[in-house]
C-alpha cells in the first residue's frame, strides 16, 4: 500500500571523490540526519566560471525528513562539503510504501 508523504523527502548533492562521498554519507548516518544515503558514480557535464567541464562525480541521495532537509542536514552539508558552491536539491516523496516511509521517520533525529 502507498501513502502520500510530504514529511519525507530525498535530498541530493555531488562530490568529486569516492572518499568525500563516503565521509559525508557516513557522517550523516552517524548523526541521524538521514535514514539512508545512496552513493552512485556519475559523469557530469557543466559550465563553471566560463569553462565547460566533463568530470566524474559521486551523487549522494539522502532519504530524510523535510524538517532535517531544511535544517540540520542542509547545514551539515554546507559546512562539510568540498565544493565552493555545492549542489543541494530537495525533492518531496509524494507517495511510497508506508512501512518504508515510517522507517525514514523513525530513523531521522531532529537535533
Amino acid at each position: 500500500m502507498t501513502t502520500p508523504s510530504p514529511d519525507c523527502v530525498t535530498a541530493q548533492t555531488t562530490v568529486d571523490s569516492v572518499e568525500a562521498a563516503e565521509a559525508l554519507a557516513s557522517a550523516v548516518i552517524d548523526r541521524g540526519l538521514a535514514a539512508c544515503v545512496q552513493v552512485s558514480e556519475i559523469r557530469s557535464f557543466y559550465r563553471w566560471k566560463g569553462e565547460v567541464h566533463d568530470d566524474p562525480e559521486w551523487l549522494l541521495t539522502f532519504k530524510t525528513s523535510a524538517e532535517a532537509a531544511a535544517g540540520t542536514l542542509r547545514d551539515h552539508i554546507s559546512q562539510h562539503h568540498p565544493y565552493d558552491e555545492p549542489e543541494y536539491i530537495v525533492q518531496p516523496i509524494i507517495n511510497g510504501s508506508e512501512d518504508y516511509l515510517q522507517w525514514i521517520r523513525e530513523s531521522v533525529h531532529h537535533q
